[in-house]
């Protein structure tokens, strides 16, 4: 009797043990189709096939809702084509149900992002980081809702903060740097100029010195400068402004002074700049120059233009004189490399109205032509260098010509 309870006894043992087998083999299975499913959803997603992966991943998610990663990859496909409110119905799905799954509130930070909601992202990342206090993207993405909010101050704390524990977090660094640029207020700029006149025994000399602050009502720029020309030193001083009357309407102003016969003793600049629609600007204005024998007035303008990352700027020297008007013109083209303050310009010009006087006789010319290259590069976010090099021809007076090699080099210090 009791072989026969031991026998019955294994035998269901046995049974159970078979049925247990069985259930791990179709439970492997329907994952293993379930995972077949969700990496086919995901190839069709980054493929731009994606209404495509949102029937497959509605299909997955009518048979596992708690599918958390189908359920947030439909979220970010309904964002990336701009249907936010969708995609944050799904991902709140996720986030109530796993408070503490960073994927979900990663993706329903973005959505938050992009949807120009930075306030509500704060929020949600701030419970993130309470839970989370060193996640790097909650970190960053905090920051740049900041950014977003002009609250910089702020966001750059939050970046100090990312990198202290990641020096190494390229983008957390990228806008570290740009937003301390911005902020910077001051900016300080040395400058030196060479001229090679094969008209003349001696190399001309320049140097400038000159200090800007960024205002509430725009820039104000304060220079000296110093050249020695034909064997004489002189100084001028100069104060320029740029003054912001309206969005998209700003003015130049500019006074400068010398008792010295190398510059204009009184120099008198303005001009209106209008920011149009296109990446366009148009501006008009003169330049009141008074030497101690003679005064000129130019008449001056530019047509510019952002195209991609080049500028383009074209500008018109229009000079009134007894024996007749003459003018000339100014084409120049910067091609940025990365940010404001890292290009390469080139200038080239003609005409016989002088765009830059420093002397009694560059009024004299009859004709021009220059060529030039300018450097700009932005060493760190804070301190820049430039260098430029230019050479022009001019015919004087009485048949005279003259060939010039002009070498400048520049420092500029923000703070």
């Amino acid at each position: 009797m009791n072989s026969m309870l031991q026998i019955a006894g294994g035998t269901r043992s046995l049974q159970r043990l078979v049925a247990l087998l069985a259930l791990a083999v179709l439970w492997g299975g329907a994952a293993e189709a379930t995972q077949s499913r969700f990496d086919q959803a995901r190839e069709l997603a980054f493929s731009g096939e994606r209404e495509a992966a949102r029937e497959v991943l509605r299909d997955l998610l009518e048979e596992r809702p708690e599918h958390w990663d189908a359920r947030i990859l439909l979220g970010r496909t309904l964002a990336w084509d701009d249907r936010y409110d969708e995609a944050r119905e799904q991902l709140l799905i996720v986030v109530r149900a796993k408070p503490g799954y960073n994927d979900a509130r990663n993706a329903l930070a973005d959505v938050e992002l992009w949807s120009d909601h930075p306030t509500a992202a704060i929020a949600l990342l701030d419970d993130g980081l309470a839970r989370d206090p060193n996640n790097e993207d909650f970190l960053f993405k905090k920051a740049r809702a900041l950014r977003d909010l002009d609250r910089d101050g702020e966001a750059m704390i939050t970046l100090d903060r990312l990198l202290d524990r990641n020096p190494s977090h390229e983008r957390g660094a990228s806008m570290f740097a740009g937003l301390r640029s911005e902020n910077a207020k001051n900016k300080f700029s040395l400058g030196y100029g060479y001229t090679d006149v094969d008209t003349v025994s001696s190399a001309w000399h320049g140097a400038s010195a000159q200090l800007s602050r960024r205002t509430p009502i725009g820039s104000v720029i304060l220079r000296a400068n110093w050249s020695r020309r034909f064997d004489r030193n002189a100084k001028q001083f100069e104060i320029d402004a740029y003054p912001r009357i309206v969005d998209g309407l700003y003015a130049y102003v500019s006074y400068g002074y010398s008792a010295d016969r190398l510059y204009p003793n009184h120099r008198f600049g303005g001009e209106l700049y209008a920011n149009l629609p296109e990446g366009i600007e148009l501006s008009a204005g003169v330049r009141h120059l008074n030497f101690d024998s003679s005064e000129v007035t130019i008449y001056t303008g530019t047509v510019a233009k952002y195209v991609g990352n080049w500028w383009i700027s074209l500008r018109p020297y229009i000079t009134p004189k007894s024996l007749g008007t003459s003018e000339s013109w100014s084409l120049s083209m910067r091609r940025y490399l990365g940010d404001r303050d890292t290009y390469v310009g080139l200038t080239a010009g003609t005409g016989s109205s002088p765009s830059d006087v420093q002397d009694v006789t560059d009024l004299a010319r009859l004709d021009s032509r220059k060529v030039g290259l300018r450097i700009s590069w932005a060493v760190t976010d804070l301190f820049i260098v430039k260098a430029g090099a230019k050479y022009g021809w001019e015919e004087l007076v009485r048949g005279r010509e003259r060939n010039q090699f002009d070498f400048a080099f520049g420092l500029e210090r923000r703070f």
